[in-house]
């Protein structure tokens, strides 16, 4: 019987749960620890995933990537990996498929997804905040995946260093100047500077404390 998008129940996970199972896996799978994490090596060369190209995805469905229920297969937006200037979005794009991989591999086993239409229809019939869940729980992974804590604490302490030797106080930083250090961040990280905005929120590192 076919199940009825309207009825569709996402799990219960929590954000460090999220945070966890991102950390595990990251340290399974990118032993060495190195900066940026490539997680299109991860994806193609240690979980042997296809990566598949499909034009103009996002322009039909809004969608970047989508992993299939193959669980063998993710296709991204043709233009997205062919374009250098996307590639950071593009692997936090793999990396949120990855979290999906994680954390919702059995109750995605349940759900028709074999092609981009069918994930599609079943998505447009899912309650919101069902969907906002699952999505809320895959970007919550990628970011950590990217992002690990530690080293965005460390690298953070020396941005804010530098600022001091400058001559500011890092107390007297606002959300409006604190905008001009994102860009060193992200690009250690290979990510875009709203994840870097996100991360430091999510791991209470920003406001500072006093």
């Amino acid at each position: 019987m076919a199940i009825d998008p309207r009825t569709f129940k996402a799990p219960y996970i929590d954000q460090r749960q999220c945070w966890q199972a991102a950390d595990e896996f990251r340290q399974q799978h990118w032993p060495s620890g190195a900066i940026p994490v490539d997680v299109l090596e991860i994806a193609e060369f240690d979980l042997d995933l296809e990566i598949r190209t499909i034009s103009r995805m996002r322009e039909a469905a809004d969608i970047d990537a989508l992993l299939l229920g193959d669980w063998k297969t993710i296709v991204v937006d043709q233009q997205l990996y062919m374009d250098d200037r996307y590639i950071n979005r593009l692997k936090f794009s793999i990396a949120h498929e990855l979290g999906h991989y994680v954390l919702h591999r059995d109750i995605f086993q349940t759900i028709p997804r074999n092609t981009t239409g069918e994930w599609v229809d079943f998505m447009l019939g899912m309650p919101e905040k069902e969907y906002g869940f699952l999505e809320f729980h895959a970007n919550e992974f990628a970011g950590r995946f990217l992002v690990p804590v530690e080293n965005l604490r460390t690298e953070f302490e020396n941005t804010l260093l530098e600022v001091e030797r400058s001559g500011m106080s890092r107390h007297s930083l606002t959300d409006a100047f604190l905008s001009f250090l994102y860009n060193p961040l992200s690009t250690y990280f290979a990510v875009s500077p709203g994840v870097i905005e996100r991360r430091l929120t999510r791991e209470k590192l920003w406001p500072l404390p006093r």
